[in-house]
């Protein structure tokens, strides 16, 4: 009860969080481009180069082999660790690298994980302009997707402020996410593009049951109609976090545990643009209405 009449009272201070969130996600986004010329950092999928496998078992410290790597070639490499899906156990390592000088990574690569076997390493070299095709095709799609979705919205519920509340909250999540993987140094990946899509798709379902909810069940009180659909929405959002963090703990593949993460911090933020954003725009446009 204490927590709902402290809502009550204080939900447009509440809408200053997600608002100033949006704005240092902006500032952390906008200050990578300038200084990169990309938003967020891409792997080697979406910016091309070498993808070097070798098979070991013997663990390194990856970050000071990375470092040690990297200063060598003069180039950023980044190494992931390769675990067996029954054991657990280190079964390799990856290394992407996007320069040109291949022989010597595989040299160096070789002599830190103590296996120089070539016949043992894998190396697949991903064309840069091919990469930045698909990775332009994306952005495509992408805003393609927001604008049909948009249309969607306004044609079933007919109002402007509430489509437009909807698209902007999953908006917002996107550009909130890709600035969580930043600060915590996640590159955005093939696999990674699929995460953000789900996600996007997520947050538009959520929103929509709190517009529908808030629109449509005119027998009830304004605040009752909100509070119903968060305690939809929350339950779904909470379920759906520990399914995520269960597969991130659990899961030994890369792929699946940089999905899980996106995923996680996507429906953590989710939480705030929904049910503080989102709804506070809602409240305000039915008050206006009567």
């Amino acid at each position: 009860m204490g927590l709902k009449s402290s809502y009550e009272k204080n939900w447009k201070r509440f809408m200053i969080l997600p608002i100033g969130f949006l704005i240092f996600a902006l500032i952390i986004l906008g200050n990578n481009y300038t200084s990169t010329g990309d938003f967020i950092e891409k792997d080697i999928s979406l910016k091309g180069g070498f993808l070097l496998t070798i098979e070991s078992s013997m663990p390194i410290d990856i970050s000071v082999a990375e470092e040690e790597l990297s200063d060598s070639l003069n180039e950023q490499v980044k190494i992931r660790e390769l675990s067996s899906l029954g054991s657990g156990g280190i079964v390799g390592y990856s290394f992407e690298y996007a320069g040109d000088d291949i022989d010597t990574l595989m040299n160096e690569a070789g002599n830190l994980v103590g296996n120089t076997n070539q016949d043992r390493m894998s190396v697949e070299e991903i064309s840069s302009a091919i990469s930045e095709r698909f990775w332009n095709g994306t952005i495509r799609a992408i805003l393609v997707a927001l604008g049909a979705m948009s249309a969607v919205m306004f044609l079933y519920f007919r109002k402007l402020v509430p489509a437009l509340g909807i698209i902007v909250s999953g908006v917002s999540n996107i550009i909130g996410t890709f600035a969580v993987m930043s600060l915590m140094g996640i590159s955005i990946s093939a696999s990674g593009i699929a995460a953000i899509l789900m996600l996007l798709g997520y947050s538009i379902d959520s929103n929509i049951v709190l517009t529908a909810r808030a629109l449509k069940r005119k027998e009830l009180a304004l605040n009752e109609r909100i509070y119903s659909a968060i305690k939809t929405g929350l339950t779904m959002s909470i379920t759906s976090i520990v399914a995520l963090f269960v597969l991130y703990l659990a899961s030994t593949a890369a792929i699946l545990k940089t999905i899980s993460l996106i995923l996680i911090i996507g429906l953590l933020l989710d939480l705030m643009y929904t049910w503080i954003q989102n709804a506070g725009i809602l409240r305000m446009y039915l008050e206006r209405k009567g």
